[in-house]
């Protein structure tokens, strides 16, 4: 796409048609944020959502390969990508869908800014922080690595510097900032999530 300015407005409408979007409608549409250093579950945990509830998901991993088809990893625009993906959701919660936002969004600010436009068009917020122990989530990065050389797994291969930076750069929710936690190592929590988003989805209704 060049150098141009990107109009966010026209290509959130077309992002949206290239997603699997619910037919059910609410009046204060939930959108739930997910933080996490890489391999931390946030992927398993969009798919257990969407099994459980009308969620449409967006994943950073498409907008990069919307905005841009033949990037790497170290070359996306991090910048592009947030801004596409704020303009889908606030797109997606104009049109009353509940959605789900599987990417690490790092700081608190960025929640906040999502926070933020959700709410100014009349949505729901909820922001959710994947625990896993840093080891275990690199020796998953090993495995997802070795499947994806070897053709079995889609994805970008991460090596170890950039894992490091990945987690060096993430900072957990602060207490204030309200988040729910889902604990990668006790099935327990998704149960715990789902009751909460459950009674989320119905006070929208």
């Amino acid at each position: 796409m060049g150098k141009q300015e990107l109009n966010f407005d026209v290509l959130a409408q077309d992002n949206i048609r290239t997603l699997r979007v619910p037919e059910v409608l609410f009046k204060k549409p939930l959108c739930i944020i997910l933080a996490g250093i890489p391999e931390s579950g946030k992927t398993s945990l969009t798919q257990k959502l969407t099994e459980k509830f009308p969620l449409t998901v967006l994943s950073e991993e498409a907008i990069m390969a919307f905005l841009s088809p033949r990037a790497t990893l170290f070359k996306r625009n991090a910048l592009e990508v947030f801004q596409l993906a704020t303009k889908t959701i606030e797109y997606l919660i104009k049109m009353g869908k509940a959605c789900v936002y599987d990417a690490n969004i790092k700081t608190r600010e960025q929640r906040g800014l999502i926070k933020t436009i959700v709410e100014q068009v009349g949505g729901s917020y909820l922001l959710i922080y994947t625990s896993c122990p840093k080891e275990l989530c690199y020796k998953r990065l090993q495995k997802h690595n070795l499947a994806v050389t070897r053709g079995e797994s889609r994805g970008f291969i991460m090596d170890k510097d950039y894992f490091e930076y990945e987690v060096a750069s993430t900072r957990p929710p602060a207490l204030d900032e309200h988040h729910l936690v889902y604990d990668c190592q006790n099935p327990e929590s998704l149960f715990l999530l789902a009751a909460v988003i459950d009674k989320r989805l119905k006070e929208s209704d």
